[in-house]
């Protein structure tokens, strides 16, 4: 059984199809996912953009997304583990992800890490 990866948001990465693909070393698979994600999306999403190991992980392969986050760049500034962690719990930054998010389960996660 793998470790359950959590990313700063709270989504759980090794439940992601991209975490898992590119755990697997699957170039075909990660290119599906790219052209699902592009059709879902309305916009273009290569298969580099695609590769992740965890938006907190010290490798390098991270989702397109990850750089532009501000939810993860909060959590690394202040250096933890992911927003469950934080003093400024419920943030409008997080709040605003967790509303986009909201059948993601993200939200449940870190409620449980709270708890």
């Amino acid at each position: 059984m793998s470790a359950t990866i959590i990313g700063a948001c709270g989504l759980t990465c090794s439940q992601c199809e991209a975490f898992v693909a590119t755990q697997a070393g699957d170039a075909a698979e990660i290119e599906g996912i790219a052209a699902k994600w592009t059709r879902l999306y309305g916009m273009p999403i290569p298969a580099a953009g695609v590769w992740c190991d965890g938006c907190m992980t010290a490798g390098e392969r991270k989702c397109g997304h990850t750089h532009e986050c501000d939810v993860r760049a909060c959590v690394v500034e202040r250096g933890l583990a992911n927003c469950a962690a934080c003093a400024d719990y419920g943030c409008q930054k997080l709040e605003a992800f967790l509303a986009m998010a909201a059948d993601s389960g993200a939200r449940e996660t870190l409620e449980s890490l709270r708890a």
